[in-house]
């Protein structure tokens, strides 16, 4: 088969084309993706905090942060080995000075929604929950002071002991 000169310039120029439409995808594969895993409240945070209560202490927990296109932030909290059909409070508390919080607790006792706050449903195994947080990747990765706290199902909920968080650990570190 001979090509003319306008034939190889019309291939060239789809070639071009196409080329140039698989390159203007999606930015995903620049957006960045973390997890953070938790180990059972031993005390890891403060001795005295370490949990207090009856419920097994074979859970991990994880946080996976994704960036957003928007500038935000998915976060995910999985539990694993979860109790089924109870229900683990979840949230972030951001640091304070004790001398400055109603209970002298080293956070503010108010979860803060914008990072996490939710139930997450325990099933047997791993349960998750995600939120689409408005901070940034960095902002929750570098700059966010604040606690990862997972209740106790089997115990009254409370934001002033943290001997009945099954998990407590620093948010994103």
């Amino acid at each position: 088969m001979k090509f003319s000169k306008l034939n190889l310039l019309y291939l060239c120029l789809a070639a071009l084309f196409t080329f140039s439409l698989t390159s203007c995808g999606d930015d995903d594969d620049d957006l960045r993706s973390t997890t953070f895993n938790y180990a059972f409240n031993t005390g890891q945070v403060a001795e005295t905090f370490a949990y207090s209560g009856s419920h097994p202490d074979n859970l991990t927990a994880s946080i996976k942060l994704d960036e957003l296109e928007n500038g935000g932030t998915r976060v995910t909290v999985s539990i694993n080995n979860t109790i089924d059909g109870q229900t683990y409070p979840t949230h972030a508390h951001d640091m304070a000075d004790p001398a400055t919080t109603p209970n002298g607790t080293p956070y503010n006792e108010t979860p803060n929604g914008d990072v996490f706050a939710g139930p997450i449903s325990g099933n047997g195994g791993t349960a998750s929950a995600s939120n689409d947080s408005s901070m940034s990747y960095d902002e929750l990765t570098s700059i966010y002071d604040g606690f990862f706290v997972v209740h106790d199902p089997l115990q009254a909920v409370t934001t002033v002991d943290p001997t009945t968080y099954v998990f407590l650990g620093v948010f994103a570190r």
